[in-house]
């Protein structure tokens, strides 16, 4: 069981631009928002996320944390909390094909998207401040085609050959997040380093982070920091990657 106040919407542009609405004006603690489908479904860097109706869980969650809680590291947090939420209704072996990749997406076989994690902010009542998480799970493999640069999708349906209803999955998401939020409002993303890291997509690859200002860091991913920063070790020595913004891709040896 779990205390969220839940809200299901038919339609709606973007339950996280809904929810970051209600959140400036009221207490939205512990708020979720789900949706069949979104017409302005956001991802990070302004990308669109699209699904077929009733294919994927699509929801938001709010959440209020004290002005002098730092939210660094938290979407790899929530990434942890989902994929722990996932593994309970999946075999030993096919959850050890679940991974994290920085800073926001859960993959499978590191090769294809299962979801992906959109983090926003604003200032609420009480001199709080409101994370509000936008969660979007494939429970159907998309059968749009997807950006050039971005993985392919696939759904939980073709990874455990089973038919996952959205609120059972929501329901085990809810859990995880009720207890995760709680604990990483003490711990910050400390708490979560080693979970993430053992979870860490593309960690015996080489990989290519390519910067906002459009330079590319090409190199070997060495660890997580404590406040969520990804370190990269190229030919010119250590990077520490800090922003959102940056696009992570492996590459061939």
């Amino acid at each position: 069981m779990t205390d969220f106040t839940i809200h299901r919407v038919d339609t709606i542009d973007s339950t996280n631009t809904r929810l970051l609405q209600w959140s400036a004006m009221q207490n939205c603690h512990r708020v979720a928002l789900v949706a069949d489908r979104q017409s302005a479904g956001r991802g990070q860097r302004g990308r669109s996320w699209h699904a077929e109706t009733g294919a994927a869980l699509l929801c938001s969650v709010a959440w209020r944390f004290a002005q002098r809680c730092p939210l660094d590291g938290l979407s790899l947090a929530v990434g942890v909390m989902v994929a722990d939420a996932l593994t309970e209704v999946l075999s030993a072996a096919t959850a050890n094909r679940l991974s994290l990749k920085w800073p926001n997406d859960l993959l499978i076989d590191a090769a294809y998207k299962l979801g992906g994690i959109l983090i926003e902010t604003v200032a609420s009542p009480g001199g709080t401040r409101t994370a509000v998480m936008g969660i979007g799970i494939n429970l159907q493999t998309p059968l749009a085609a997807l950006m050039p640069d971005a993985l392919p999708g696939m759904g939980l349906d073709v990874w455990t050959e089973t038919q996952n209803h959205r609120d059972e999955v929501l329901t085990r998401v809810l859990v995880a997040l009720e207890h995760g939020l709680a604990r990483f409002g003490r711990d910050g993303f400390a708490g979560f380093q080693d979970q993430w890291w053992a979870r860490c997509a593309y960690a015996s690859n080489r990989v290519a982070a390519r910067l906002p200002d459009g330079e590319v860091v090409s190199g070997h991913i060495r660890s997580i920091t404590e406040r969520g920063a990804l370190v990269i070790e190229s030919e010119r020595g250590l990077h520490t990657l800090v922003s959102g913004e940056v696009t992570l891709r492996a590459v061939s040896p």
